[in-house]
């Protein structure tokens, strides 16, 4: 019988998704289907519970993929999962849902995506010539995850950013950042930056070292209009704009290819990081190794995009 992949979300029939993984698994060679499971935002715990209880009874479900719900799914049903990965226990949430010999298992795989997503366009050899930094403008779930994945690389003695900045609107935003750094012994010095305006961000974009990433966290752009910069704002001198978004009005993009040319900013969008978020999540659930680049990767991308879209598109780099 086709096995079912399940997707948490709050609209999923509106996601490409939808058109995305059926292509994916045809050319993975895959029975199985996508069901979408809507819940509004801070749905009843009752609700995301019941939805994992039927994961974990069906026999012909795989486990599947959590976007929007990731904390409340694991508050509601912690105790229905026989194993949880490092990530998941130390982030206490799950975005990844999956089976192995008859066990229920739970990861959050974020901190490996970002990471993925980076090393494409910021490669260690990248860090260790350049010798830039990482500044994270938001303080949310995308930039926690992203500080423990370099947290793990360089655990690991690869090279990484020289400092990290984060930036948030309020102190209360930073705490948890800085509570999960002081549990883990965070290997790479981590500077907070509260921004109540975006001139304030501003500032902390100027001056960051040259050769940084300056990526937007906030869900500006996409989620609400804007971005968390003025248009006033000056990049570092060979700086990478990196907007975790895909789509979108993307306005903090826009700002950074308004720079001088003679600051020679590169401009990075967020397509890599979705398709990461997804591909790394489909291997997991799957059981199967999803590589995180060359030929297949590449194809499963331009599928991607193609869906997305609507048209063959000529993937970038």
């Amino acid at each position: 019988m086709t096995a079912v992949f399940s997707f948490f979300g709050v609209t999923t029939s509106q996601s490409a998704i939808q058109r995305i993984y059926p292509r994916w698994v045809e050319l993975l060679d895959l029975d199985a289907r996508l069901v979408g499971l809507d819940f509004p935002i801070g749905a009843p715990a009752r609700d995301y519970r019941r939805a994992v209880e039927r994961i974990k009874a069906d026999p012909d479900a795989l486990g599947g993929l959590i976007t929007t719900h990731k904390l409340d799914v694991l508050a509601a049903s912690a105790d229905l999962f026989g194993g949880l990965d490092g990530s998941a226990a130390l982030l206490r949430e799950v975005s990844c849902i999956h089976k192995r010999d008859g066990r229920l298992l739970g990861a959050a795989l974020d901190d490996r995506t970002s990471r993925l997503a980076i090393d494409r366009f910021a490669p260690p050899s990248y860090w260790a010539e350049r010798g830039g930094e990482l500044l994270l403008l938001g303080a949310g779930g995308a930039s926690i995850a992203t500080t423990l994945g370099m947290h793990r690389a360089a655990e690991l003695g690869v090279a990484v950013p020289s400092r990290i900045h984060v930036t948030a609107r309020s102190e209360h935003r930073l705490e948890e950042l800085r509570s999960l750094h002081d549990r883990i012994g965070m290997r790479i010095e981590v500077v907070h930056h509260v921004t109540r305006t975006p001139e304030e961000a501003d500032r902390v974009v100027a001056r960051v070292a040259p050769y940084s990433v300056v990526a937007n966290a906030t869900g500006l752009g996409k989620d609400r209009p804007g971005s968390p910069l003025t248009d006033t704002v000056r990049f570092p001198h060979g700086s990478i704009a990196w907007d975790m978004n895909y789509r979108g009005e993307r306005r903090f993009l826009e700002q950074a290819r308004n720079q001088p040319a003679d600051a020679a900013v590169d401009v990075v969008d967020g397509w890599d990081y979705f398709v990461y978020s997804w591909t790394q999540v489909v291997g997991v659930v799957h059981d199967i190794d999803i590589p995180s680049s060359g030929p297949l990767f590449d194809e499963l991308s331009q599928i991607a995009r193609e869906e997305q879209f609507g048209e063959p598109a000529r993937l970038a780099g």
